[in-house]
């Protein structure tokens, strides 16, 4: 039997072709984020209490940045977050790209309510320190910042007035 040279190339692509299953498009975000080198050992424990091990460590810090970002008080813990230069260490992280975005959008919320421009590091640090405050039975609830405080003065004040009239 004998093939045209065009047979012959369609079938050199077809053998060349390789199939594979799916990938994932979503590589993610990489970063590092400064640490205080006495959270670390803090972190470590509380990540083998949730059942992850240090290789996950990208997705516990994923998996906990994402429940904090559900607070309401999150833009206003994240502009009264501080760090004393000199006493941190860079770890590396890798976030979803949602989670990515989420983080983009918070930071500009941050920006419009409290004037003040914070990082990525300082939002992934205020979601470590919030968690392991949660852990330790101290983590501030919404009530108690300042922001959410604000808002149910204000509608105390507006609910008084509704009631004198």
């Amino acid at each position: 039997m004998k093939l045209s040279i065009g047979s012959l190339l369609l079938l050199k692509v077809l053998k060349v072709t390789k199939f594979s299953l799916p990938k994932a498009s979503d590589k993610g975000t990489r970063s590092s984020i400064r640490i205080p080198r006495s959270m670390l050992e803090k972190i470590d424990i509380a990540m083998a209490q949730s059942s992850y091990n240090k290789k996950q460590r990208s997705r516990w810090i994923e998996d906990i940045t994402a429940k904090f970002l559900q607070r309401s008080d999150a833009a206003n813990l994240i502009a009264e977050e501080f760090i004393v230069p000199g006493s941190t260490e860079a770890i590396p992280v890798t976030l979803s790209s949602g989670l990515d975005e989420r983080i983009n959008q918070v930071l500009e919320q941050v920006i419009q309510e409290e004037g003040i421009r914070k990082d990525r590091s300082s939002l992934l640090r205020t979601a470590i320190t919030q968690h392991l405050l949660a852990l330790a039975g101290r983590q501030l609830s919404p009530r108690e910042t300042r922001s959410q405080w604000l808002v149910e003065i204000d509608a105390d004040d507006n609910q008084g007035r509704a009631d004198e009239v």
